[in-house]
């Protein structure tokens, strides 16, 4: 089955086969697209499918070539030429988009597993870490190495002494490195 009855039997009977509207008295933008329309969008829309073998597309991309027609300002002499070049200009600029955004989303989900695994695994032993610390400590580490408190700070908020909260810090820290397999320099 051929293309043209192929898009007959999707859509219907081509424009050209359709009787013509009358045409406004203006001779304007909006009888150049009505003529194109109705003489030439059928053709178009085919050509444009096969040239980038995006036919669901074809339509659209013709649509959107047109609307930039009214939407600009240009005038060009021959509309049907035009709009195919713009509309297969715009078919295949979208599919090195998106065959590039697949590419990168290919690239993140083939190294975003195991880092994405690697640190949630890091965090729950971070976690359990911390919740065997006593309690000095771990609100000490906390304050500190989550917040950013300075020890002075800290001391004042737990109205303790400032070598108390070293101290705590201190054992929290070798605590914390023994738990997770790590030499505390």
């Amino acid at each position: 089955m051929n293309d043209a009855a192929t898009l007959t039997m999707r859509r219907g009977p081509l424009m050209a086969d359709t009787p013509r509207p009358p045409a406004p008295t203006s001779g304007g933008i909006e009888e150049t697209i009505r003529d194109f329309v109705h003489d030439e969008y059928g053709r178009v829309v085919m050509v444009v499918g096969q040239a980038t073998g995006q036919h669901d597309a074809a339509e659209d991309a013709v649509q959107d070539a047109l609307l930039k027609v009214l939407a600009d300002g240009h005038r060009p002499d021959r509309l049907g030429a035009w709009v195919t070049v713009v509309a297969i200009n715009g078919l295949r600029a979208r599919h090195r988009r998106a065959a590039a955004e697949a590419r990168a989303v290919d690239r993140i989900d083939r190294s975003q597993p195991a880092d994405a695994a690697n640190a949630a695994t890091d965090r729950v032993a971070v976690l359990e870490a911390l919740g065997a610390l006593s309690e000095g400590q771990r609100t000490a580490v906390l304050l500190h190495y989550y917040l950013d408190s300075p020890v002075a700070d800290i001391a004042a908020a737990l109205g303790v002494t400032e070598g108390t909260v070293k101290t705590q810090l201190h054992r929290g820290r070798q605590a914390l490195a023994a738990a997770l397999g790590e030499v505390e320099a």
